[in-house]
Parts: C-alpha cells; sequence; structure tokens
C-alpha cells in the first residue's frame, strides 16, 4: 500500500481471492479492522464472514463487523460536516464506490482506495455521500431492556415521521373545507366563479397529501427493514454465543419462537399501530377546527376517546390471559411436533406412530381452542369498537342537525364537521384495535429482552484474555458436574492428569460421562465445582472462541451445514488453501470419497444430499476438519461405533501418526484404539479411574478422592445444574 498518506506500520490481514469475491467492500474490511485497532488473525475474520456466500454486500459488511464488536450505523455525509473525531469510518460513494478514511498521526484524514490501493491524504471538506460509522460504546449500558435501546437508535426519525403527519393533518382538512365553501359560498352565495379555484386548491392539497403519506409509508418500510437486518442478527448472535448447556436445555422449538416472536414486534411497531400513533397527536388539530365549525360537534369525538378507554380496561386482563394461554399452548405443540421429527425412525420401529399422532392431535386441540378464544375476544374488541364508532357518528349528525336547526351551524358546516368526525374515529379505532395486542407485543418483548440479558461465553472483543494453548497439558482437580440438582453427580471430584502429546482412552457404561468430560475440556459445558486447566491455565480464562480453535473435536454423530465440503471443512479452519484442504482429506481417507463426489470439494451438501452420504464419510470429512486445524488437542467422541474395520483403521492411522505431535483423548469402547493409548481412564459412579492399557480387567487405581471428599463451589451450583444437560453417551 502506497500513497502520499500515513505509511502501514503493519500490513492489514490478507483475505484469499478463493474465499471471498474481491470487491470494494471486501477490500475495505480488513483495512477498515487495521484502522480500528482490531487484534484478530484471519481465521477470526473469515470465521465472522457470511458462511457459504462468496460476496458481499453492505449488510454483510455491517453484520461481520458487528460479530466482531463493532456496531454500525449508516448516515449520510454533507460537504463540510466530517467529525474527524467518530474517523475511521467507510464512506459510500456512487463513482468510486467504497473508501476508508482514517486518520493520521499528523492529524491530516487519510482515504484509502481499495481498487488502486492507494492511501492519500484528502480534504474532509469536499467529502460527501453515505458514511458507515462505528457505533460509540455506551459507558453502564445494560442488555436488560435490550430491545428498547434498539428502538432508540430510530429517534432520529421520529422528527421527520411527525413533522409528515402534521402537514397530512393540515392538508387533510383542505377537503371538508372546501365541501363547507362549496355548499355555503357557491350554492348558497350562487357564487360559481369561485369555484374552479376551490377545485384547484382542494385537488392540489390531495395530491400533496398523497405524496406525504408515501414518504411516511417509505419511511416506515426503511425502519422495519432496518429492524429486520438489526435484530435477528442479533438475537441469533446472542443465541449461538450462549453456553452450550443453556441452548440445549431449551429445545429447538423453544429458540425458534424467540426469533419468531420478533416477527410479532416489527408488525406492530411499523404497521397500523405506527400510524395511528403517528396521526394520534393530530386529532388535536381536527377537534379545534370542529369547534370552530359548530362547537358541540366536538364533543363528540372526545367522548368517543373516553369510550374506548373503557373497552380497553374491560378487555384488557382476559384478552392477555388468552394470549398467554395460545402462546404456552403452540409452543407445546410445536415441541411435540419437532420431537416426533427428530425421532421418526424410532417412532416407526416401535409402531408408535398412531399414539404420538393422538398425542400431537390433543395438543393441536389444545393450541386451537385457546386460538379460538383469542379470536374470540378479539372479534369482540372489533364488535365494540365498531358499535362505539357508528353510535359516535349517529351522535354527531344528532347534534349537528339541532345545530343547524338553531342557528349555530350551517348546512356545510355540518357536511364538513361529519367528514372531519370520520378522519378522526379512524385512527381512534385503529389505535384501539392495535392496543388489544399490546399485551401480546410486550410479551415478545420481554421474551427478547430476558434473551440478550442472559450471560454469553462471549468476551468483550477489546477484553484481554489468555493466549491459545499450545501445549495440550490437561489437568482437572477435583471437578464436580450434575445435570440436575437433584441428580447424582456425573463427575464427583474427578481428578487426573495428561501430559503433552498423550494418547488417553476414556472408556465407561453408556450414560456414564464420556462425552461430557470431553465438552468440558472443551469449555462447552461448566462444572460446579473444581478447575479444569489447559496448559495451566484455568479454561475460563480463555476465550471460548480462541480454546476451541485449538482443539480439534470429532462428534459421534456429525453433520454437515449448508454449503459445499470445502466450505463445511473450512468452517474448522477459514484461511485454509486448497492444497491443505487435500491434504487433510487425505489423511483421513477420505480424500478419494470426496473427489468422487458430483463435484468434488465444491460439491454442496447440507440438504437432503448430504442426509444420504454414509456415516463413515461424514466421520471421515469431520476428522479432516480436525487435522486441518492442526491442533494441540485432538477430541475423539466414540468415531467409529458400529463402524466397519476402514473406518476404523483411518482413525488409526491418525492416531499413531499424531502421537506425540498433539494430546489425543478418545471415548471408545474398540479394543484396537484401547491398545493404542499411553492411558486408560474409566468413569464409573461418578469416579475417574486409571486403568492398565494391556488389559480390561485390571484391578482400577483410583485418582481421586471419594466422593465425600469432593469440593461443590456453591457459586456455581446452580449454573450447569439448573440447565438439564444430557450426557451424549
Amino acid at each position: 500500500m502506497s500513497g502520499s498518506g500515513e505509511e502501514f506500520m503493519s500490513e492489514p490481514l490478507h483475505i484469499p481471492q478463493d474465499l471471498l469475491t474481491p470487491s470494494d467492500l471486501s477490500l475495505c474490511l480488513p483495512v477498515m479492522l487495521w484502522a480500528l485497532g482490531w487484534a484478530g488473525g484471519p481465521d477470526d475474520l473469515l470465521a465472522a464472514l457470511p458462511h457459504a456466500k462468496p460476496d458481499l454486500d453492505v449488510t454483510d459488511l455491517r453484520n461481520t463487523l458487528a460479530v466482531l464488536g463493532y456496531p454500525t450505523r449508516i448516515g449520510r455525509l454533507k460537504r463540510g460536516r466530517l467529525d474527524r473525531r467518530r474517523l475511521p469510518a467507510i464512506l459510500l460513494t456512487p463513482s468510486k464506490g467504497a473508501t476508508v478514511l482514517y486518520r493520521a498521526e499528523a492529524g491530516q484524514v487519510v482515504r484509502y482506495d481499495p481498487v488502486s490501493g492507494e492511501a492519500a491524504a484528502c480534504a474532509p471538506e469536499r467529502l460527501c455521500g453515505t458514511l458507515l460509522l462505528v457505533e460509540e460504546p455506551q459507558a453502564g449500558s445494560s442488555r436488560q431492556g435490550w430491545f428498547g435501546s434498539v428502538a432508540r437508535r430510530f429517534r432520529g426519525d421520529l422528527p421527520m415521521l411527525f413533522g409528515i403527519s402534521g402537514l397530512m393533518a393540515l392538508l387533510g382538512l383542505a377537503v371538508p373545507a372546501f365541501t363547507m365553501a362549496v355548499f355555503d359560498t357557491v350554492i348558497a352565495g350562487h357564487s360559481p366563479d369561485t369555484l374552479p379555484m376551490l377545485i384547484a386548491g382542494a385537488g392540489g392539497a390531495i395530491l400533496a397529501e398523497t405524496a406525504f403519506r408515501i414518504m411516511r409509508q417509505r419511511a416506515l418500510l426503511r425502519i422495519a427493514e432496518r429492524l429486520d437486518r438489526l435484530v435477528p442478527n442479533a438475537v441469533f448472535t446472542q443465541l449461538m454465543s450462549l453456553p452450550a448447556a443453556l441452548v440445549e436445555r431449551a429445545g429447538t422449538a423453544s429458540q425458534v419462537s424467540r426469533l419468531r416472536d420478533f416477527a410479532a414486534i416489527r408488525e406492530f411497531l411499523t404497521g397500523s399501530f405506527a400510524i395511528a400513533v403517528l396521526d394520534m397527536p393530530f386529532t388535536l388539530l381536527v377537534i379545534v377546527m370542529m369547534v370552530v365549525l359548530g362547537g358541540w360537534i366536538a364533543f363528540v369525538p372526545v367522548g368517543t376517546a373516553l369510550g374506548f378507554v373503557l373497552l380497553f380496561l374491560m378487555f384488557r386482563t382476559p384478552m392477555r390471559l388468552a394470549i398467554e394461554q395460545a402462546a404456552r399452548t403452540a409452543q407445546m405443540r410445536e415441541a411435540l411436533a419437532v420431537e416426533a421429527l427428530e425421532a421418526i425412525r424410532t417412532l416407526k420401529l416401535g409402531r408408535a406412530e398412531q399414539r404420538w399422532t393422538e398425542r400431537y392431535a390433543s395438543a393441536a386441540a389444545a393450541a386451537a381452542t385457546a386460538s379460538a378464544r383469542v379470536s374470540t375476544l378479539a372479534g369482540a374488541v372489533l364488535a365494540a369498537s365498531q358499535a362505539l364508532v357508528g353510535l359516535s357518528g349517529l351522535a354527531a349528525v344528532v347534534i349537528g342537525v339541532l345545530s343547524v336547526l338553531n342557528g349555530t351551524m350551517s348546512a356545510g358546516a355540518l357536511i364538513a364537521g361529519m367528514m372531519l368526525i370520520w378522519r378522526v374515529l379512524g385512527p381512534m379505532q385503529t389505535f384501539f384495535a392495535m392496543l388489544s395486542r399490546w399485551e401480546q407485543t410486550q410479551a415478545s418483548v420481554r421474551q427478547v429482552d430476558g434473551l440478550m440479558a442472559l450471560e454469553t461465553e462471549r468476551p468483550s472483543p477489546l477484553e484481554a484474555r489468555m493466549a491459545p494453548p499450545e501445549q495440550g497439558a490437561i489437568a482437572f482437580h477435583r471437578v464436580t458436574l450434575r445435570y440436575l440438582p437433584q441428580s447424582e453427580p456425573v463427575l464427583a471430584g474427578a481428578s487426573f492428569s495428561v501430559q503433552p502429546g498423550q494418547v488417553v482412552a476414556i472408556t465407561g457404561a453408556e450414560g456414564a460421562g464420556k462425552s461430557t468430560l470431553l465438552l468440558l475440556i472443551a469449555g462447552l459445558y461448566r462444572p460446579q465445582g473444581g478447575l479444569i486447566r489447559i496448559d495451566g491455565h484455568d479454561v475460563r480464562a480463555f476465550n471460548p472462541a480462541v480454546l476451541r480453535r485449538s482443539i480439534g473435536w470429532v462428534p459421534q454423530s456429525p453433520g454437515l451445514l449448508y454449503g459445499t465440503v470445502a466450505q463445511n471443512l473450512r468452517l474448522a479452519r477459514p484461511s485454509a488453501t486448497d492444497d491443505e484442504l487435500r491434504a487433510a482429506a487425505a489423511e483421513a481417507g477420505v480424500l478419494e470419497a470426496i473427489e468422487a463426489l458430483p463435484h468434488g470439494f465444491d460439491t454442496r451438501v447440507g440438504d437432503n444430499y448430504s442426509s444420504r452420504l454414509p456415516r463413515s464419510i461424514l466421520l471421515r470429512i469431520a476428522l479432516a476438519g480436525a487435522l486441518l486445524r492442526d491442533a494441540p488437542i485432538l477430541l475423539l467422541d466414540e468415531p467409529v461405533s458400529g463402524l466397519d474395520d476402514a473406518c476404523a483403521k483411518a482413525f488409526t492411522d491418525v492416531i499413531a501418526s499424531r502421537r506425540g505431535r498433539c494430546t489425543i483423548l478418545m471415548a471408545t469402547h474398540r479394543p484396537s484404539h484401547i491398545r493404542l493409548a499411553d492411558r486408560v481412564l474409566r468413569i464409573r459412579d461418578g469416579l475417574v479411574e486409571e486403568v492398565e492399557p494391556q488389559t480390561s480387567p485390571i484391578t482400577p487405581r483410583p485418582t481421586r478422592a471419594p466422593i465425600g471428599g469432593s469440593v461443590v463451589n456453591a457459586a456455581f451450583a446452580g449454573g450447569l445444574a439448573a440447565t438439564g444437560v444430557r450426557d451424549r453417551q
């Protein structure tokens, strides 16, 4: 990078072109991170990029920066209005595309052009376009009330929206005024010469009001689009950042319902309710106009408003209870459906389809009944509001006619007053109808706020953490873990140590806790008591993402995400080259199988096609991903249980070749793998015992104190124990 501007002290990260299509946005990203002082590496950057999407748009760029800890906002930059204190930033212009602005040490503004690769000083007063700025962190901010803090980002749009609504209210008076003038002046005064001027004025007002209405609708759609991009991404990122035990406890249906809650919030805030809220303040203007026209008729909308308040108080509690019941029954129905679909083979083999269908029918009937209760109440609310509006219109006619007969109102004023009445009653009815859903929206907001308030395992990007482990030494010191508070401990004061480069086999009965022990090492589960150390440091001192990047993992039941085989492998190491992918696949014994696929490494999987791949291939692809990481720790969770000898030999060869180069822990029952181990640990009744690797019926040597001597950390007693985690073994 060259130019008359400040030279880079260190080159920004380079993204390989085969992993991301070069563009002005993708080339600006590493430079922007460099200017922000980001301390991550290539794998951190590539892991934050969209999966299975080779090119970036502005939304992807903002999402990537947000994942890396730099939320952004977009604003218009006018000439001479650049605030140098907010740099670095990305400037989007139609002529040059995206460029990076940052401050040099001398104070001048430097503009980096990704197309030419030049960074040169520029005149900030001449810059204009769209500016992408990093949000300033708020001191003492809390995730409690998170959605409210997001909504406050749109405060800058409110003056424009209320201004447009005010102009619409003023222009809306034109047609009633025109009608009154026609009846009282043109007809009663026999003055047809003024009619063309009145028609032109009323027509212009109608056209202007229509234009403003379109502007307001577009502004609300832009807000809805921004919410659609911002909130679901933040909620999903939060879900991905929660401890695995917490996510597993809630279940798939519950987590999906959290994402669905947002749709109801978005519709409420940007739909009919938002329009009614924007129009309501200007009903006072209409009422003032009605006072001018005829006095007493203005009391009709006031009485209608009081009637709507009474109706709201009457229906609020029954509607809230009905909505809560409907939500519970619907969630139970969805959970039952998800459970059935996940266990479809078990149900068919056990010939339990009929019983499960009956259970689902019962749950669906309960959900339908609860939903019908909500619909009935909503229908009653609508009928009551329509009746109130009809009575209000009738009252306005009666009062207006009496006023005309008394001579306090003209016939034209009566017609104009009726037009204004309906202009006021419409927003009132809409506002009341939407208020009946206020409880449901509040519940959805509480769900989102509660989720965002949960403590994640992801530290702040600026928080200093321990460097990643390099040796692979593992030590458990009196580790205690329970799945539930009332259950027996899976591990009760377990203590053992593993030296770097050792191969350790972990055995035990089904459900003894073999998989859980591996998950504890990976930091996915947290013990209630004791310490787990890697390379002499508590696992809690590591950034979880950095720790897991130093651990290769092969699960018992591997799966592939939607994307190509190469993209799935690069999830383990995003910066891996094509040659490194082939080398890892060859070492895992799966290279020929991958090349035999229709498009080799570019074959798209993760959908119906990947479900037809043999489990032996899926396991070896998972093994290739673990080897690609070249981590100091390799965890194998019953990878070849029930598979053929060829697949088992591939794992055996890897264990033999990696011996001494990394620490290998494998949960296994396979004698051929146990014979490869330097040590054998057996989990039984919460104890971790060491047995001789040569033969299995050897008298165990306990490596820990009895259960009664275990130390349970009370501070963590309610953590994982409250999550209902189930062992995978």
